[in-house]
């Protein structure tokens, strides 16, 4: 089916909507073949996808995003049997690990191969590689024939789309096709780590934790650093240097209720907090919603990065002025929780 521009978009293109059906993944790999772009679902977000060797095609996908060129793009394959086509020097090691995590929401960055074009890598002698869990995401790689050069399919510095109403409000009219599937499993992007010898940096953090990489650091003799509270100058992952899941609306963070209720703050009209069960303070959290502000509560953390920027486009669809968002402590998923909460309030608290 084919639908009418849209009027978000600042591109004159039409858009096609594909279904994940073998005839339309087929359709969409070949759109990408010949260098053209497609939103496809992934378990963590919805990727704007070009083919990764196509210099030109890759082009697209800044020109779509607003993206500044020197923020490096991940690429998505669809099997470990084509990591030793794209890499280089990977050791025993290293592919022991990578066979262990891999399909997942984790990235890997590593020594590139000269296939892969310096507007990919933004000129650095790695790059970013993945396997999507999604079955539909690798059968579309597999029937692309190449791999996939994919960033979130959002504008640059906006929240990352979960679902294939904010994936085609942000890029209908700016890609020659979007695929409809569920709401992403993980709704955060994939954590991302730098391989080098004889250890493991942890540059984004995401679904994989950084309990969960050290545990993997021990069993493969590797040391796990933590490099993404660092601010990085030339980036060699996503999401580690410029702004972004920024809804319009204001975000503000707290760590406890109690502050949302301190008499010193003031809660304006049209606002909404988010919150996670597994912050605690029952009581307090009765006496907010007995008083009707308007709060949406998650059962635990991995619920709440779930539908997290979800949440954001629906403040602004609803025309909500201000966010008061929960700041978890930095175990498990709440170090990404934490990561994506700083960057979309700019660091603002109650």
């Amino acid at each position: 089916m084919k639908l009418p521009y849209c009027p978000h978009a600042s591109m004159s293109q039409s858009t096609l909507i594909l279904e994940c059906t073998e005839k339309d993944l087929r359709k969409a790999g070949e759109l990408i073949r010949g260098g053209e772009l497609v939103v496809f679902p992934t378990e963590t977000v919805y990727g704007l996808g070009a083919n990764a060797l196509d210099p030109k095609a890759c082009r697209k996908i800044f020109q779509a995003k607003g993206r500044p060129t020197d923020n490096p793009l991940i690429v998505h394959l669809s099997s470990l049997e084509q990591l030793p086509t794209y890499t280089r020097n990977v050791t025993d090691t290293h592919l022991k690990l990578l066979e262990r995590c891999m399909p997942g929401p984790i990235t890997f960055v590593l020594p590139k191969a000269p296939d892969i074009p310096d507007i990919v890598t933004a000129g650095l002698p790695t790059v970013a590689l993945r396997i999507p869990s999604l079955e539909e995401a690798r059968k579309l790689i597999s029937y692309a024939g190449v791999p996939i050069a994919a960033p979130s399919a959002n504008l640059s510095g906006e929240p990352s789309p979960t679902t294939f109403e904010m994936a085609y409000r942000a890029m209908a009219g700016r890609v020659a096709a979007i695929i409809r599937g569920r709401m992403c499993e993980v709704g955060l992007e994939s954590s991302v780590v730098r391989l080098e010898k004889d250890r493991l940096e942890l540059l984004r953090p995401g679904y994989i934790t950084v309990e969960t990489l050290r545990k993997l650091g021990e069993e493969f003799g590797l040391q796990v650093v933590d490099l993404s509270h660092v601010p990085a100058e030339k980036p060699a992952s996503p999401g580690t240097k410029y702004i972004h899941y920024k809804p319009k609306a204001t975000v503000y963070l707290f760590s406890s209720l109690e502050d949302v209720l301190s008499p010193l703050l003031s809660i304006p009209p049209s606002t909404r907090i988010l919150y996670s069960e597994q912050g605690g303070s029952k009581e307090i959290l009765d006496r907010i919603l007995s008083m009707g502000i308007d709060t949406v509560v998650f059962k635990n953390n991995i619920d709440y990065a779930r539908h997290l920027f979800f949440q954001f486009h629906q403040a602004d669809e609803e025309g909500v002025s201000t966010i008061l968002a929960y700041y978890p402590p930095p175990e498990g998923i709440g170090l990404a929780l934490r990561n994506r909460l700083i960057k979309a309030s700019g660091g603002r608290f109650v």
